[in-house]
């Protein structure tokens, strides 16, 4: 198919092609491409009949599992956006995305559904929510129907008949932001597609791959296990929440399932390598391995390409904003610069490095990357001013191009490669995620015990971790933990900082601010 179709003409042709070929093998159960466009269908019919409308939003907030995966297909059939929730996150924040862009459904668990239920009221806007996996009562939340999944597999498994076309939102992916409210990118199927069909060529997958499913679906990068396998008819093995968090049995499962590509962030392969036992597993099926999300330690990513040195490294870059995965293929014995460098991107993308009228750089000068071309986002759910800081009009070589700033800072260098060097503005990778330090801030300071906190990214040899530095209201009292707990209720896990310091005074600039220079090297100093 062409790029300029829906995902869910990806799903139809490829289960017309390769209808009885495994879509998915999770937790030792098949699904085949025509069992997964059956099922599909079925818990599209579902949504319909409990009110989703073409242009609706789906929120699913559950681990992932095989009902997560077909809600997901679901709601696109059905003409809806999916909103996949971390089933970490708490009631509360999956509450704020549900109700910034204001879903009419949503799918989860029991546990998560009561958990809701407890905090959530009227004003919640859903419509109905179905109950995957129920193997215990569900609890109502006021005003919404409840729908077991027994219910859905009672459906008729035929297409409905409503249509979805390129330029409809397909998904809403929440991002952290500054100003403590999470920022929601409006993603077109015209965008995924665009994405799924370039990788799909530029790796040369095919139906005889089997991909490893790590990311959670919340995540970006589960587009590629999604949908890039999707487009060449290749199996998706997820990787059950039961194994997620032990490295040494993802990679074990990995060896026994024969697969083939892996799409990952360092720190979860640095894992993989030291409690994996790599060396007495047969990982001689694995033929690519792809790794994004935050820097990969130069000295790791060398041991990892001395034990597989049959497979094909490549280090990619997306935003969750600009969805243009570009290709960069790691040669032994790898470089700084191959952990830096910005591959190969679809020819109707552009990638430009402009200072900060917007004007482009010159060669070995930094700048920010903006992308242009059909992998930016529509902007942010209900937050037009934020979308027009990121989203302009460029003036380049004379024409002017829509063009979607990224945020991070990049070196243009000889015969126009781009190395990644920092970010413009707070966020920072933890574990793969994409996290602001305003948003952490922001959930400290509203601590009653709190006066200010600031917070700092520090490297560690597994990967980045967060540091707040706290001051306390006088009078006042609060520990390490009692902080910990209160992020905990409002924050993801990878939010959480790892280390958290009490000082009795904070450095200031000569205007008065936070001077965060300061704070980064009396940090260092107490490491």
């Amino acid at each position: 198919m062409s790029a300029g179709g829906t995902l869910v003409d990806l799903l139809s042709d490829c289960a017309a092609r390769h209808g009885d070929r495994a879509a998915l093998v999770f937790d030792d159960l098949t699904l085949t491409y025509s069992g997964l466009e059956r099922a599909a269908n079925r818990a599209a019919r579902s949504f319909i009949r409990h009110g989703v409308r073409p242009g609706d939003r789906v929120a699913i907030w559950m681990p992932k599992s095989r009902e997560a995966i077909v809600a997901i297909w679901a709601a696109m059939k059905a003409g809806a956006a999916y909103v996949a929730i971390d089933p970490a996150a708490s009631a509360l924040r999956a509450l704020s995305y549900m109700r910034n862009c204001e879903v009419s459904a949503l799918v989860t668990v029991p546990a998560l559904g009561r958990a809701l239920a407890e905090i959530a009221d009227r004003r919640v806007g859903l419509n109905a929510v179905w109950y995957a996996n129920a193997n215990d009562d569900a609890h109502a939340i006021a005003g919404c129907l409840a729908v077991e999944w027994a219910e859905v597999e009672a459906e008729s498994s035929q297409a409905n008949e409503v249509s979805v076309a390129p330029d409809d939102l397909a998904a809403v992916q929440y991002t952290s932001g500054s100003t403590g409210t999470p920022k929601g990118a409006m993603i077109a199927h015209r965008t995924l597609v665009h994405q799924a069909l370039w990788t799909r060529r530029e790796l040369a997958i095919s139906e005889h791959d089997r991909i490893g499913g790590y990311a959670p679906i919340a995540a970006a990068m589960s587009g590629f296990d999604l949908f890039v396998g999707v487009s060449a008819g290749a199996s998706m093995y997820p990787v059950s929440a039961r194994i997620a968090p032990f490295p040494g049995a993802v990679i074990k499962s990995w060896s026994e399932q024969r697969i083939t590509i892996c799409y990952l962030v360092p720190s979860a392969l640095m894992m993989m390598l030291a409690q994996g036992r790599i060396h007495a597993l047969d990982l001689s099926a694995l033929r690519i391995v792809g790794f994004a999300g935050e820097a990969y330690p130069l000295a790791r990513l060398r041991e990892l390409m001395e034990h597989l040195a049959h497979v094909q490294f490549v280090h990619s870059y997306s935003r969750t904003e600009t969805r243009i995965r570009s290709i960069h293929e790691v040669k032994f014995p790898p470089e700084e610069s191959d952990v830096r460098r910005i591959g190969r991107v679809p020819p109707d993308c552009a990638m430009l490095v402009l200072d900060e009228n917007q004007r482009p750089v010159r060669t070995g000068e930094i700048g920010e990357l903006w992308i242009a071309g059909p992998a930016v986002m529509r902007g942010y759910w209900g937050q037009p001013e934020m979308t027009a800081q990121v989203i302009k009009k460029i003036a380049i070589g004379g024409a002017e191009v829509l063009g979607c700033r990224t945020g991070d800072l990049v070196r243009l260098c000889e015969g126009g490669a781009i190395e990644l060097v920092g970010r413009a503005d707070q966020q920072v990778k933890i574990r793969g995620h994409r996290v602001d330090l305003g948003e952490v801030e922001a959930a400290l300071n509203r601590h009653p015990a709190v006066e200010r906190a600031v917070v700092t990214v520090v490297a560690q040899p597994a990967g980045n971790e967060l540091r707040a530095i706290v001051m306390i209201k006088a009078g006042a009292g609060a520990d390490a933990a009692q902080l910990r707990n209160h992020c905990a209720a409002i924050l993801p896990p990878p939010m959480i900082p790892a280390i958290i310091d009490f000082r009795a005074h904070l450095p200031l600039s000569p205007n008065g601010k936070i001077d965060r220079r300061a704070l980064k090297k009396s940090a260092a100093v107490d490491q």
